[in-house]
């Protein structure tokens, strides 16, 4: 498996990016169970690190947008 961790740009919520070889049967999973699910496969890969994480009993904390300045 190799891993890669990449700074993005200031512009995105997430700062890392996360890189894994997968085996052939692995991606056609990933790739079917994501679109059966109208989601991303890395939406899909986030939301099994969330029920992980959840079970492991850490507390995920979702982006938020940022509040806008200004007159409403």
């Amino acid at each position: 498996m190799y891993v890669k961790y990449t700074n993005m740009t200031n512009k995105r919520l997430r700062t890392k990016m996360f890189q894994v070889w997968l085996h052939q049967n692995e991606y056609e999973f990933l790739i079917a169970y994501s679109e059966k699910n109208m989601m991303t496969a890395s939406e899909t890969v986030r939301g099994w690190l969330h029920e992980v994480m959840k079970r492991e009993g850490y507390e995920i904390k979702e982006p938020t947008l940022p509040e806008r300045g200004g007159k409403k």
